[in-house]
């Protein structure tokens, strides 16, 4: 009796499947589009456009956050040696609660990296619409130019810490 209970109550109660979905499996879902609509292009030098114009928005994406990463380093290497001058051997870069300019300094720093890291992996393949392939690309280089814009004014702010830090202890 106890058995056939168990039975009926594992056969009724609906099962849970749960999975889990990477940002991978979404830019490869985004690829295997843009590969399916890229397919249905019959002229061969759109199509070679269409590929290039893609590879463009990548590229372009990976050059600037290149050269942010530069600048960032370059921000490190000021901000390290300004605290090995004043003698400081850690800062606290916690949710920018710090007691001090170079722990601002430091958390802003921080946070324009992580910002730019998140940058280098964003997705910029378009939604083919074969009727209109330029709108398509204007949404996607819009999006560029509005993500790069806000990843700009992080380093500009972390810029603006390193500068106070400087100025600060620096006298």
């Amino acid at each position: 009796m106890k058995l056939s209970l168990i039975l009926i109550f594992l056969l009724v109660l609906p099962s849970v499947v749960s999975a889990r979905v990477t940002p991978n499996d979404y830019y490869q879902q985004s690829r295997a589009n843009f590969e399916s609509q890229l397919s249905k292009i019959s002229d061969v030098g759109k199509r070679d456009k269409v590929k290039q114009a893609d590879q463009l928005l990548y590229d372009i994406n990976q050059k600037v956050c290149s050269r942010f990463d530069e600048d960032l380093n370059k921000l490190s290497v000021i901000l390290e040696e300004l605290k090995r001058r004043n003698g400081v051997t850690e800062t606290v870069v916690a949710f920018g609660q710090g007691d001090t300019q170079l722990d601002t300094a430091a958390y802003w720093l921080n946070y324009a990296a992580e910002a730019v890291a998140y940058q280098k992996i964003q997705d910029y393949t378009p939604s083919l619409n074969l009727s209109s392939l330029s709108g398509s690309f204007t949404i996607q280089i819009n999006s560029l130019k509005g993500d790069l814009g806000v990843l700009k004014n992080k380093i500009l702010r972390a810029k603006s810490e390193v500068k106070k830090a400087v100025d600060q202890y620096d006298k």
